[in-house]
């Protein structure tokens, strides 16, 4: 008798969801960091604010390149 404890589907499916949560949550963390520095709701630790969100930008920008290019070569929709 075999006890289904994880979600089902095939290994490549749940690895497609797994990295589309993982870039969505990269995604968020950095657009929440973001409106933080912008709104003054965090003490930033460095002088240079402008770099800080162009770093971020950056996570934003990769995370959301690969999930188009993983959805573009592997998605089903």
């Amino acid at each position: 008798r075999r006890k289904m404890t994880r979600e089902s589907g095939t290994i490549r499916e749940r690895l497609y969801k797994a990295l589309v949560k993982r870039y969505e949550a990269e995604q968020e963390d950095a657009l929440v960091k973001i409106d933080a520095l912008l709104r003054g709701e965090v003490v930033p630790g460095h002088m240079d604010l402008t770099e800080d969100i162009d770093k971020l930008l950056s996570k934003v920008a990769s995370a959301a390149e690969k999930m188009a290019t993983l959805r573009q070569h592997y998605g089903t929709n």
